[in-house]
């Protein structure tokens, strides 16, 4: 059998079966495409395309997908030593969420760099010390090269190996992230009591779990929620709103078990006073009556 070909082609950049574009059609998703500084991610018929003659790699897409679905492209690889990021940086500055995950990976607390360079690198740790500092973790600093450092540069240039450095790539994605700061949120989830018929679509088409309904409670867990949007596409009543929000906490509203008095059947419900379940109430008098 024919394990591999010396041909074979690279996967092609772009969205995958993850994405919640193609999970769920009708889900107005852009975290790719606002992320992408070359402006080569689109939208085309409600699917994500990527230019790839125009992509430079920067990893920006990787980690401000909700449901880390961009295929065919690979982290950034970073130098590091001794809890710092060192040189040679690259061109373009990561994001925060790929510092985030720097942080929370490999314990990394500042970057080597020298004064006055590198000027998207020095905004891109201002604004991660600012979303630091909202979690309670410790703040990144900016220390210039070390001589071990600038003689690693010139032996790189040389094409000498410098064991001095190792080098990485963090997880992209945001459900990673949350993972890794649990102790805040991205995002907030609203539920409207007086729109909302306790259907539990919004439920099952998370794919975080964030949302859980039973017949005591409805849950709504922000430290799990990535921002994908999938609930406020799918919810008919369109009762369930995500903003972002960064001091959000989880809600558990009261509900409670019921039989519907037209079609006998057991349903969830927001008062022991609701009488017939949210189909029954939709439907004609007595259509789905038993």
């Amino acid at each position: 059998m024919k394990l591999f070909s010396l041909n074979a082609r690279p996967p092609e950049a772009g969205a995958g079966r993850a994405c919640v574009r193609n999970t769920l059609p009708g889900n107005p998703c852009r975290a790719c495409v606002d992320a992408c500084g070359a402006g080569v991610i689109k939208v085309n018929n409600g699917k994500i395309e990527i230019e790839t003659a125009g992509c430079t790699a920067c990893g920006a897409c990787l980690f401000a997908c909700p449901a880390g679905a961009m295929g065919g492209i690979t982290p950034p690889e970073r130098a590091y030593r001794d809890g710092c990021l060192t040189m040679p940086l690259s061109l373009s500055a990561p994001s925060v969420n790929e510092l985030l995950m720097w942080h929370a990976q490999f314990l990394i607390r500042g970057v080597e760099m020298e004064a006055g360079s590198h000027s998207g690198w020095l905004m891109a740790v201002a604004a991660l010390n600012i979303r630091l500092k909202q979690s309670g973790e410790p703040l990144w600093n900016l220390q210039p090269p070390s001589e071990d450092i600038q003689q690693g540069l010139r032996r790189r240039w040389l094409r000498i190996k410098d064991d001095s450095r190792q080098t990485g790539h963090v997880t992209p994605g945001g459900r990673a992230r949350r993972a890794s700061f649990p102790q805040v949120t991205e995002y907030r989830l609203t539920v409207d009591r007086e729109k909302c018929s306790l259907c539990g679509a919004c439920a099952r088409v998370c794919p975080e779990s964030a949302i859980h309904i039973s017949n005591t409670s409805f849950t709504l867990n922000a430290q799990k929620c990535t921002g994908c949007g999938n609930c406020e596409t799918l919810c008919f009543e369109k009762a369930i709103s995500v903003a972002k929000d960064s001091a959000a906490g989880s809600e558990i509203l009261e509900t409670t078990g019921a039989v519907c008095m037209t079609c006998r059947r057991p349903f969830t419900a927001w008062s022991a006073d609701e009488k017939r379940c949210p189909v029954c109430r939709k439907h004609g008098f007595n259509m789905r009556e038993t």
